[in-house]
């Protein structure tokens, strides 16, 4: 858009670039200067707040960079100052990261105003991107939800709750802006002394090169990686969401018997009774399937893209074909109980502090020192003792798994260790081998040990401290060489106060402690989870693809989840048999009752926080649970506190933050972790402090 005055030609040729932002106006002024527009023209570029009268007047021309721009420009200009508001493109050269997130995948396009924004999304909507975009603007209040976020060159502005960012660069000025400048000093810009048209194609093709090369480099990977699958000897299959066949080697094709142009077909021109196996296969499963009278050992695993499902991946081949896989199928068929399944990959989440915790997991898998694991019913812990055995050297030797809830106390010790023949009535005449020497050179997972009777406690006490056992009604002892993993969703320190659990057999366990969040300290796994759970069961079920809608979603994040990953996924295997194509809130079997478990602690939440403002300690409690709650601090020290607090006009000693921290820790709110680990905000804490900002 321009506005045009008059203009002597003998005048010098100035022109005044006005923009919002600092750095919107340096790559600007760089663009002009790439193209090779300061060969014919002076330039000078300010900001809005930098602007006077005059500076315009000492200038021939105004270019503003949006129309926003120009109403904050516009009291600086009398009726008679020219000027021209830029029409702004993106630079294509910087769109590849943004290629690479799946369609309709929610991202923030985060710029300075909200106009801007939503310029920038048309553009980007224009190229063909299939995202669903949301403009974001200092004054706007972020979702927790959404991860990733989209901006043009000004990433202090994306919100704290923001786990990826995408910085495409400034807007540039389009060719047709550039036209309107020299038919303003009627320049004529095609003459061969502008040679407007061949420097700006000149700066396109430089971006062009950046996109060939990424281009010829995805090409080249893409033909290594065909080659790759193409040469292994195990047959591979790769379907997508919709059941279409992506990817089909030349040992699957033998094995089908297919053509090779099967590619975007559904998968069921298979032969059914691949089909069927393929269907029946759970995911991370690895097991022995027989289809026409042929043993395969067959895999199926899910491909992920940013938290979502992607494809399927089916592996597949002969027992027969090599000494391992005979060995696993021999062992297996004699030992159903005593291998392991889940590997650290099968257990998936987007929680920063279970990736921290998994971390952890895989070096302590390295140790053979006793692992207790501590979480809620469901959340996973012997999905998590699996995979540490499956890290652990130990693994290819048996996992065994003992559950103490499930065992009568009676039955129990000749569970674990064995009896001799004739040591009581009922016993078999060849005696019995005990768990525990099953999992001799192995793991042995010892679920649910808060439910361990008291003579089973001595017993395993000797265990844990001799390494040896001896069978009951024998006078044998039996060395062992095993690693012990323990469970309990239980406080084994409140059983110790009740007298209940041995003080003893706790430290002997409590070597190598790890926690298992519960699944609404996760919420942004309960998304991840669902989408994973429901193509299981689409799969199952063999019916169309559903999806939850937002309301259901939001439905499912407010929930408590006594029952975790484990009542999740019965919740979804449920909507699955009753529900169409979008699964709403009123298909849940969940209701408002289950919900208030959430809402009871408010009463406690509200006396709690007239407690603190008596002590006068409020404010400074909010500050604390604020800085704890961010998303990239999973615990924190003192010495980062203080400076957070300092920052923000608190100024304790050491002494005075340690007293208040202890308070914290005691009200629930906060967790202080034993060493050097650091405090770090509960789910109690998070509720607290979610209650406080509602109110602002």
């Amino acid at each position: 858009m321009v506005k045009i005055g008059v203009i002597c030609l003998a005048e010098k040729k100035r022109i005044l670039v006005v923009s919002y932002m600092k750095n919107t106006l340096h790559t600007l002024l760089n663009q002009l200067n790439e193209i090779g527009l300061m060969e014919h023209f002076e330039f000078e570029g300010v900001t809005v707040e930098q602007l006077e009268a005059s500076i315009i007047k000492r200038n021939s021309l105004v270019l503003v960079s949006s129309s926003i721009v120009y109403t904050m420009v516009k009291p600086y200009l009398d009726e008679n100052t020219p000027y021209i508001i830029t029409t702004r493109t993106i630079n294509y050269a910087n769109l590849r990261e943004i290629l690479e997130i799946p369609k309709g995948t929610q991202a923030y396009l985060v710029s300075d105003l909200r106009q801007s924004a939503e310029e920038t999304i048309s553009i980007l909507e224009e190229t063909g991107i299939e995202l669903d975009l949301i403009p974001y603007y200092p004054q706007k209040r972020p979702e927790s939800s959404i991860a990733i976020a989209i901006t043009p060159g000004e990433p202090q502005f994306v919100p704290e709750t923001v786990s990826k960012t995408i910085n495409i660069g400034s807007r540039l000025i389009d060719i047709s802006t550039l036209i309107e400048i020299f038919n303003f000093f009627q320049i004529s810009p095609f003459s061969a002394k502008a040679h407007l048209s061949a420097r700006f194609m000149q700066s396109v093709i430089h971006f062009s090169k950046e996109l060939s090369n990424e281009i010829f480099r995805s090409t080249i990977l893409q033909r290594s990686l065909d080659s790759i699958v193409q040469n292994i000897d195990d047959a591979v299959l790769v379907y997508n969401n919709e059941n279409e066949i992506e990817v089909l080697n030349k040992a699957a094709i033998d094995y089908l018997k297919l053509s090779s142009q099967v590619q975007k077909q559904n998968i069921n021109i298979i032969p059914s009774c691949y089909y069927q196996a393929i269907k029946n296969l759970s995911v991370g499963q690895e097991n022995f399937v027989e289809i026409n009278d042929i043993t395969f050992y067959m895999r199926k695993k899910r491909i992920m893209v940013d938290d979502q499902v992607y494809s399927t991946l089916i592996i597949f081949r002969e027992a027969k074909d090599y000494q391992k896989i005979e060995h696993d199928f021999r062992f297996k068929a004699k030992q159903k109980n005593s291998m392991a399944r889940y590997r650290f990959d099968d257990i998936k989440t987007a929680s920063l502090p279970v990736l921290e915790m998994l971390k952890v997991a895989g070096r302590l898998a390295k140790s053979d020192s006793t692992i207790l694991i501590l979480g809620e019913t469901g959340t996973g812990k012997e999905v998590l003792a699996q995979a540490i055995h499956k890290a652990s050297p130990r693994r290819y030797e048996p996992f065994v798994g003992v559950n103490f809830a499930a065992i009568s106390e009676s039955l129990m010790e000749s569970e674990l260790f064995g009896y001799e023949p004739g040591s009581f009535t009922g016993a078999r005449k060849r005696g019995h081998i005990g768990l525990f020497e099953q999992a001799h050179l192995g793991s042995i997972f010892l679920d649910e040990i808060g439910d361990a009777a008291p003579v089973i406690q001595n017993r395993l006490l000797r265990v844990l401290q001799e390494r040896q056992i001896m069978r009951v009604g024998g006078d044998t002892i039996i060395p062992l060489d095993v690693r012990v993993i323990a469970a309990t969703n239980k406080n084994l320190k409140n059983l110790i106060e009740e007298g209940t659990f041995r003080e003893d057999l706790y430290y002997r366990l409590n070597v190598l402690p790890l926690k298992l969040l519960p699944l609404r300290e996760r919420k942004k796994d309960i998304s991840l989870l669902i989408n994973l759970f429901s193509k299981e069961f689409q799969e199952k079920l063999g019916r169309e693809p559903f999806v939850f809608t937002k309301e259901a979603l939001r439905y499912c994040e407010d929930y408590y989840w006594p029952g975790n990953v484990r009542e999740l996924r019965n919740v979804v295997e449920y909507v699955a048999h009753i529900s169409g194509d979008k699964v709403y809130k009123e298909d849940l079997p969940i209701n408002d009752v289950d919900i208030v478990q959430v809402e009871e602690p408010r009463k406690e939440l509200e006396k709690l926080k007239e407690d603190l403002l008596e002590k006068g300690f409020f404010q400074e409690t909010v500050m604390i649970l604020q800085y704890l709650n961010q998303a990239h601090v999973i615990s924190a020290g003192r010495f980062s506190l203080l400076n957070y607090l300092l920052e923000r006009g608190y100024s304790f000693s050491e002494q005075q933050l340690r007293y208040r921290l202890k308070l914290l820790h005691e009200k629930g709110l906060t967790l202080t972790q034993r060493g050097r680990g650091g405090s770090r905000i509960t789910d109690k804490g998070k509720m607290f402090l979610e209650g406080f900002e509602m109110h602002l």
